[in-house]
C-alpha cells in the first residue's frame, strides 16, 4: 500500500522541555504507520519567543505520506501531506521537489532520493534538510526511510518549529557517516549567486 497514514509523536528527552540555560534539546521520535513502527531521534536549537517547549510533551501528529513511485499512489497525491518522488538525479532535484508542491497545494512536504541513498526533504516554505544514509545501511534506495524523514519533517513543522532549527537526525537508518552523531544539513548557498 502506498497511501499510509502516519503518526509521529515527539517526546523531549529526559521529559522535560528545553531550558534557558541549554541551547538545544533532544526529542525522542516514533513514526507508527501500518508498516510498523520506526524510532529516532531528533536534536535541534532551542526556538526563542514564548513558546521555546514546543513541540510540548507528547505532541502527535497525524498525516497521510504517500509514494509517488507506486502506481496507486496517484489515486491519492492531492490529499497527501508528506510526497515522495522516488530517486532523481541531482541536477533536477530541487526544481522537481518544488514543481511537485506547486502542483499539490495540500501537500507541505516532498522528499526525493538521489545518490546512495541521500534523502532530500523540501518543505512548502522553502525550507530544505539533506539526511545522509549511516554507513552499512542495507537497500538505502527503498521509500520507507524517505516517508520516514519526511514524517518526521511534516510533524516538526505542524508542531510550529522551522527546519532551521534541526540541527541533527538519527531515524531509517539515516544519520553522518562521518561520525556517530545524528547529520543534518541545509545546502549551501553560493553568495552572491
Amino acid at each position: 500500500m502506498t497511501a499510509t497514514l502516519h503518526t509521529v509523536r515527539f517526546v523531549p528527552v529526559g521529559g522535560s522541555p528545553p531550558t534557558a540555560d541549554r541551547a538545544a534539546t533532544r526529542f525522542e521520535a516514533q513514526v507508527s504507520s501500518h508498516a510498523g513502527v520506526r524510532h529516532g531521534s531528533l536534536t535541534a536549537r532551542r526556538p526563542s519567543g514564548a513558546h521555546p517547549g514546543r513541540p510540548c510533551p507528547g505532541f502527535v501528529d497525524e498525516h497521510l505520506a504517500l509514494d509517488l513511485t507506486e502506481p496507486e499512489g496517484f489515486r491519492w497525491r492531492r490529499h497527501a501531506d508528506v510526497l515522495h518522488v522516488g530517486l532523481l538525479p541531482a541536477a533536477d532535484l530541487i526544481a522537481r521537489l518544488a514543481e511537485v508542491l506547486s502542483a499539490h497545494p495540500g501537500c507541505a512536504v516532498t522528499t526525493a532520493e538521489h545518490r546512495a541513498g541521500t534523502v532530500l526533504i523540501l518543505a512548502r516554505t522553502g525550507s530544505r534538510l539533506i539526511v545522509r544514509p549511516a554507513r552499512g545501511t542495507q537497500n538505502p534506495s527503498t521509500p520507507a526511510p524517505s516517508l520516514t524523514l519526511g514524517s518526521l519533517a511534516h510533524a516538526w513543522l505542524a508542531a510550529g518549529r522551522t527546519l532551521a532549527d534541526v540541527t541533527g537526525i538519527n531515524a531509517a537508518g539515516r544519520h553522518s557517516p562521518e561520525s556517530a552523531q545524528p547529520w543534518l544539513s541545509l545546502p549551501r548557498r553560493r553568495v552572491g549567486g
